[in-house]
This record gives C-alpha cells, structure tokens and sequence, in this order.
C-alpha cells in the first residue's frame, strides 16, 4: 500500500506538471480504486460470523472433532479469507489450525479439525485470527476474535479391582446397637407412636389398620464415608520430581474416586491445589457423595487443578476433619511422610477415622516409612509410577 501511495503521488505530479487528461483520468481511477478497496476490506471483515462446535468434556486419549462454522454476512463476496485458529499445543502439533477460502454474499461454510487429548488440563481454545484483503492486494485488515470456548480433559483412571480401606467392615454401612443415627432408607418395622417421634415418621397405613399411633423404625447405622486429602503443594515434592508425582498422585485419586463410586460409596474431594476457576488459589472441598454426578465433579476439579505453594498440607487435613464423619477413611495422597503429616494422621486415628497413606514422592526409604505407620496402625502404600497400581487391580 505504500507503493501505491508513493506511485499515486508521482503521478499527480506528472499530471499536475504536464497537464496531459490521461494522467488526470489514470489518477482518478486510481483513487478510486484505493478508497473503494478499503471500504471493501473493512465491511468484509465486520460481516463475517464464527462458531466453534465442539464437546466441551473428553477423557485422555480422545480425539475431539471440531466444527468451524464460517458465516458471510454481507451482500458483497469475500475474494480471500485466511483462517489461523491459535491451540493449545497439548491438544494439537503444531498448535494452529490454518485455512484460506473464498466466500459468496450470504455463503455458510463448515471446516474440520481434530484435537487430540494427550495431558489433562482445562484450555482455552482460540482466539480466532482473521484476515482478509482486497483483490488487488491494497489493503489487508486482521481482527481477533475473543474466545470463551473451553476444553476440560479428564485425568487418566487406571481400572482398579480391589483397594484395601482400613475400615471395620467392607464398604457400606455398619448395624451397630448404638443409635447414632436412623437411615429412613432402611425401614425394618413398625412401633407404637412415643412422645418426640417425628409425624414424618408415622406409618399410616398400619395405624388405620390397628387404630393405634404407628411410627417406623429404622436400622440405625454408623455411615462409612471416604475422603481423599491430595497434596499438590509444590513446595513439598522434591524439585526433580515434582511435576511427574504431582500428576500420578492426580491419576491415583481418579482412580480411587472412580473405584468408589462404581462400588457405590461415598467419597470426597479436597486438595490444597489452585481449581483455574478461582481468580487466586484457596482450598478445595467437595464433600462426600455418592452416584456418577459426584464422580464427574471429582474428576472436574482434577483435570482443572493446578500445583501451588500457599497452603500447606497441614491446614488441609486440619480442614479435612470437617468433612468427615465418625468412623470414614482419610485417604492420604501425597509426596513423603514427615514428622509433622505422622502426627496429623495419629491425630485423626484418635479423632475416630481411618487413615491410608500413598506416597508418590518419598525423599526417604519407604520400607522406614511403611514401617513406622504400621507401628500405628496406618496402612502405607509407594506409587513410584502408574503401573505401581497393579496392586490393586
């Protein structure tokens, strides 16, 4: 374009010092030809529309295919567009999407492209890139546009067959004599009405029956409940490890939540990591659930999870006991077992919960450590890398 500004400027000159039409004529063509191309390059850009179709959620190792719906707009045709998607480069090598087309008034067209999931994480795809021009190549304009389209990839679940919770009985729920709480799921009779039953509780039924006030009875049960406590403080992994254990302790608690759930138990979620949806890092808590919509959001918040360093592992598990019931398992994931962690897990055995540690990062020799918890009755498992967890299977 500066070219034909300068040739433009010459040419008024000539014409202007020789007064010959032609030149006058030439310019005036010229100058129109300049202005016209702007106009041109400028509506074409503000008329076309974009749309990414896509599924937002996938597991490692999917393939996510992308829709780009290209919309002209305008009345007028757009003699070039070039298309330059910018990707995260864990989803796609190399990470653009390149295309260029051409597109008539009122034309809709549909490109292709695929991401493939190959680390956990939670991206942002785009911004889109457009650029277009005239067709004597004057003018060419680039606008960005701002994208709010995300991707959450789900962290690897290793398949597990068997995982040995320190609980008193297997997964469930233990019949005890004490009552410490009635399950209105559980109803194993009838009793005569007492001063202070609930009228919730009342069997209508039985009581036109017998004419007599009816209540249910329930099976009281202690719940057994499992909470998985995942340390992602980077400042309490060793240096050369940190990123790789931080990311099996990731696939571990995935793993264990997903076993859990399939077995029907309820389990929970908290880790002292940075959730990308929080404008600054806190503590994450999801409290024990059950059934396939509380799995998804443990695995929601691990694929998103980041390491940080602001809080430590101690005022994670101090928060921990709040989530947890009388008699459920702390399941323990983390780098090594110090001083300070061995007195936080004797701490919650007296406070009536069961522990199990899993090391994935331990800076000294495990047979020391297995040892020491097992002096107090803490199970303690090494997970030096993923197929580690052939113990379970």
């Amino acid at each position: 374009m500066q070219n034909l500004l300068i040739f433009i400027i010459g040419l008024f000159l000539i014409a202007a010092l020789f007064r010959v039409d032609f030149f006058f004529y030439l310019l005036y063509v010229l100058f129109g030809v300049f202005f016209l191309s702007q106009i041109w390059t400028d509506r074409t850009l503000r008329g076309i529309e974009c749309k990414r179709e896509y599924t937002d959620r996938a597991f490692l190792g999917e393939r996510v295919p992308v829709k780009l719906h290209l919309r002209n707009k305008n009345l007028l045709p757009v003699g070039w567009l070039r298309i330059h998607e910018s990707l995260p480069i864990q989803l796609r090598s190399p990470n653009f999407f390149n295309h260029v087309l051409s597109l008539l008034p009122k034309e809709k067209v549909v490109l292709h492209y695929e991401l493939d999931c190959r680390r956990r994480g939670y991206y942002l795809l785009g911004p889109l890139v457009l650029s277009s021009g005239d067709l004597f190549g004057i003018h060419t304009r680039d606008t960005e546009i701002p994208s709010n389209d995300f991707l959450t990839v789900y962290p690897q679940i290793v398949p597990l067959a068997k995982l040995d919770l320190p609980a008193q009985t297997p997964f469930g729920s233990i019949p005890t004599k004490q009552r410490i709480f009635e399950d209105p799921a559980r109803m194993i009779g009838v009793r005569d009405y007492q001063s202070g039953d609930s009228l919730r509780h009342i069997h209508w039924k039985t009581t036109a029956s017998k004419g007599v006030l009816q209540v249910k009875r329930f099976e009281p049960a202690i719940s057994i409940e499992s909470q998985i406590l995942l340390n992602l403080n980077r400042s309490e992994y060793s240096l050369s490890r940190v990123d790789t254990a931080t990311e099996l302790a990731i696939v571990v608690a995935a793993s264990i939540a997903n076993y859990l759930i399939e077995k029907k138990q309820t389990v929970g979620l908290c880790c002292n990591g940075w959730d990308l949806l929080s404008p600054e890092p806190q503590l994450i808590t999801l409290p024990p659930r059950k059934g396939r919509e509380q799995l998804m959001n443990i695995l929601e918040v691990l694929a998103r999870v980041r390491t940080a360093d602001q809080f430590p592992f101690s005022d994670l598990l101090r928060q921990a006991k709040l989530h947890l019931t009388w008699g459920g398992t702390a399941i323990i994931i983390t780098g090594h077992a110090d001083e300070a962690l061995f007195e936080n897990m004797l701490l919650m055995k007296r406070g009536g919960f069961h522990v199990m540690l899993i090391l994935v990062d331990p800076q000294t020799p495990f047979v020391t450590i297995k040892e020491r918890a097992k002096e107090v009755g803490i199970r303690a498992y090494m997970i030096w890398q993923e197929s580690d967890l052939d113990v379970w299977r």
